[in-house]
This record gives structure tokens, sequence and C-alpha cells, in this order.
């Protein structure tokens, strides 16, 4: 969300993610794990200060990040207070004394974290409205050196079955996300931050069909938004023209989609412009 977004939006976004957390732990976070994994692999950050996880969900990249770094103190926030449970009771469950999770919106991550030789996120960028301004606070909880590990959806291709849906959505709903990604990488130098790595990561997500996978993005996902502010008869209408818009591929079984995430590796090389420490 933009840091000007009204406080009644980001209640009803964060009760969104509230309310499919359980489902979004159970569908989705077997599919990401391939994703997680490689870019902890590429996450390296330098041997002092504290870890942070903006926008860390169930947790999953957390308890990644504890394999990895066992003794490193980790703090990992999310806005929702049932990912937030979900993220504590795997913490617990791991036994892991060195990190901990609290509520916390993914730009205002400086307010709780400092001087923190990594950032690492994981699908959260996107889900921003403003996500060079959260490049711009995960570079002030940085120190000099720091770096900052970001795995996220990029603007899907037209064709794409993701592509797709963004143009039944907004042919339906009128609703269109920007197109951030040239923005924020315009914004690296503003805010202290050299690109070391851009990369494509590829797997398949497997669904039994279409419409379970229609169902997971909403009932389990991020389109529960638009359910919560449209109704059923838009997200309906959207579910409707996504699959005309598929043709013979709407009658696959099982539905096997090839995605592709997009892994920033960005270092800390000087304070954000009006920042100091």
């Amino acid at each position: 969300m933009a840091r000007d977004q009204a406080p009644q939006d980001l209640r009803a976004v964060s009760e969104a993610w509230s309310s499919v957390a359980r489902g979004y732990h159970e569908y989705w976070s077997p599919r990401f794990r391939p994703l997680l994994v490689r870019a902890v692999e590429a996450f390296e950050p330098p041997p002092l200060g504290p870890l942070a996880v903006p926008g860390c969900g169930p947790g999953d990249e957390v308890l990644l990040l504890l394999e990895k770094f066992p003794l490193r103190t980790i703090v990992a926030t999310d806005p929702s207070a049932e990912m937030v449970s979900f993220c504590r009771g795997a913490i617990r469950k791991a036994g892991a004394a060195t990190a901990l999770c609290t509520l916390g919106r993914a730009e205002d991550l400086s307010s709780t974290v400092h001087q923190a030789a990594g950032v690492f996120s994981s699908f959260t960028l996107q889900l921003l409205s403003d996500p060079s301004a959260a490049l711009i606070d995960w570079s002030t909880a940085l120190r000099l050196g720091g770096i900052a590990t970001a795995i996220f959806w990029p603007r899907p291709s037209p064709e794409s079955s993701f592509g797709l849906l963004a143009s039944a959505i907004k042919k339906v709903a009128g609703e269109e996300r920007p197109d951030w990604e040239p923005g924020a990488l315009a914004s690296l130098e503003k805010a202290g931050l050299a690109l070391r790595r851009d990369e494509r990561v590829h797997t398949t997500f497997e669904h039994g069909s279409p419409g379970e996978l229609f169902g997971a993005i909403v009932d389990k996902g991020p389109l529960r938004a638009l359910l919560d502010r449209r109704g059923s008869g838009v997200v309906d209408a959207v579910r409707a023209e996504w699959l005309r818009s598929l043709g013979t591929r709407a009658a696959t079984r099982p539905w096997k989609d090839p995605v592709e995430a997009r892994l920033w590796v960005l270092e800390k090389v000087a304070e954000p412009e009006g920042e100091a420490h």
C-alpha cells in the first residue's frame, strides 16, 4: 500500500490476507518452495547485523533462512495478524530462539529494524502500491554493504495464464496494476542501492484444473481483496472472462502452468537521499 493510503483500506487488505492465511499456507506454500529455495541460495548478506524479512506471510522463507543462518537474528514482519500467528507458530515448532515475528507493513521495515545485514523479500514487492518507496525504506533499514534479495512476480507476458487473468480483471473490473518494475529500477540510485543480480527463475505449478487455480487465487490468495471489495458478481464475471480467454487450454486436466519469477539482489552502497544514519 502507498504511504498515503487510507487506514481503512490497509485494514481491509490485512483482513483479506488473514482470512486466506490457512488456505494460502496449505495450497501455495508447497508450490512456492522451489522458488524460495532458489532465492535463499542467492541471499548472501555480510556477517554482522540482523536479517529482516518484510511481508513474511506464514513464514516459509523464515524457516529456510533459519536453516541457512541458524545463529543469525531474524526479524520478520507482516501486516496480517493471522499470517503473523502462522509464522510465530512455525518459529516455535522449529525451536528457534534467534527469530521473531511481529505485525508491520513491508514499507515501514526501518521503523522496526536498524543496521540490518540483509533484507529478504519473497513475493511481496508486486503487492505494494509503491515498491520504490519500499526499496528506499529497506535501504534505510540496511547497514552499508548490506544486501537486499527480493523474489517477486514480474509483469506477466500477455498470453500467459496470469497475463490473461490481468486482462480479464481490467476488462471486467476496470482495475489494472501498473508496470512498476522500470520505475523501481530507476529509483535504486536514490535508494542508495546497486543492482548486483537480475534473473528470471522458472518452475511449473500443477493444479487440478484452471478453475481450481482461479478458486485458489480468490479463496487462498490475492484476489480475496477483490472479492471483498467488489463482490462475488464481479469475481464470477472475471472468472468467466478468463476461462473464455484461455480457449482450448481451459479443458486441460491437470493444469500445468509454467510460471516465471524475477530475482533481484541489491547491495546498499550509499545512504538513501535525504536519509542519514
